[in-house]
């Protein structure tokens, strides 16, 4: 989880960053006097204890962009020019400072920035309870951030209440996933979460794949296959009453799925197992605004606001206090939760409709 958490903020944070490199506007001076613009990336998970927040500067010079991308530098504040504070606060005000540390990542997948890169990150056990034996998070705090830059004293802040887990009331654990690929609909049925707003849900298969020649079928590679069931935006922001969320979809798309990313192989004989993995993610009104602002434009009109959370304040020598300022710092600092299900197949999809799809498919299932 930590791995693709990792990539998603590196992908979030690439395309904040793009989206403030100059444009071909004839009014754009490279030589205008040097403004440090803030851009921050974080999603609180109460479902892990360690938290990562991206930390980034826009950057504008006289070279070209891609090869001053490829210096860290560029993007990257130096660890002493700012301070980066975390606060928990309670539903009764009382707040606590978490300790913040940094790491670097040289994994990044490919691209114009440079591999290594520096990540801030927190520790946070939140408590949960078990329910019908699934870990459930109900978490009413809170999560601030606050990054000074110490040289101006120019502080970013933003803050989120967490996302909640919630219910899933189909498909339900103990009973059996019958995807007919002969309907034309089946139902995602779940409580909304508490401060939740935006859905993806997710299939995995998992099967075992094994050569044919091999004298021994018990000998057999594990594989598995994601499927993005959909997105479903709730009407409104979950709260105390959770509202009823109902997600339709086309059970044949799994087929097509298979079909599409499992190469047929006359070599190889295929068993799958006899449950699948069922992700259901959770994002915060917040994400769901960003996703909206974010998406592919369908029109002749490119251009869209930034959409951040993010707010600025400076210290006033007249007022002598801090006033808030625009456009010095974007992104996100917010939150996201995943309810994770096993569900057993019928035994019509793993004796009938699977092999019936690919005769790779041996129709007995791995136990």
């Amino acid at each position: 989880m930590k791995k693709n958490y990792l990539i998603l903020c590196f992908t979030g944070i690439c395309a904040l960053l793009l989206s403030l490199l100059p444009s071909c506007e004839k009014e754009f001076n490279p030589r205008d006097k040097y403004k440090a613009i803030t851009v921050v990336y974080g999603l609180v998970n109460p479902a892990d204890s360690v938290h990562y927040i991206r930390i980034h500067k826009a950057f504008l010079g006289p070279e070209n962009i891609i090869v001053m991308a490829q210096n860290p530098d560029s993007s990257t504040y130096p660890v002493e020019d700012i301070d980066v504070r975390i606060y928990d606060i309670t539903p009764d005000g009382k707040s606590t400072q978490l300790e913040v540390k940094t790491t670097e990542i040289e994994n990044k997948e490919e691209g114009y920035f440079s591999q290594k890169q520096r990540v801030y990150y927190f520790e946070k056990i939140f408590e949960k309870q078990i329910k019908q034996g699934v870990d459930y998070y109900e978490p009413k705090d809170v999560i601030k951030i606050e990054i000074e830059h110490l040289k101006t004293k120019k502080i970013v802040y933003a803050e989120t209440p967490l996302v909640n887990s919630f219910n899933v009331q189909s498909p339900m654990t103990g009973i059996p996933l019958n995807l007919d690929p002969t309907k034309s609909s089946a139902k995602f049925i779940w409580s909304n979460a508490k401060n939740g707003r935006i859905y993806d849900i997710y299939y995995t298969m998992y099967y075992g794949e094994g050569r044919i020649a091999d004298s021994s079928v018990n000998k057999y590679e594990t594989k598995s296959l994601l499927w993005h069931v959909g997105s479903h935006s709730a009407s409104k922001t979950g709260d105390e009453s959770y509202q009823i969320e109902n997600f339709q979809f086309n059970p044949g798309a799994f087929y097509a799925q298979i079909l599409k990313d499992i190469p047929y192989n006359t070599s190889v004989f295929r068993r799958p197992y006899d449950s699948v993995e069922v992700a259901l993610w959770c994002g915060s009104e917040v994400l769901y605004y960003y996703h909206n602002i974010n998406d592919p434009s369908q029109g002749v009109a490119q251009e869209r606001p930034e959409y951040t959370n993010m707010k600025t304040k400076v210290y006033s020598e007249d007022s002598g206090d801090y006033q808030d300022v625009e456009n010095e710092a974007f992104g996100i600092f917010t939150s996201r939760i995943v309810q994770y299900r096993y569900i057993h197949m019928s035994s019509d999809m793993t004796q009938k409709y699977l092999p019936e799809l690919d005769r790779q498919f041996i129709p007995v299932p791995i136990y």
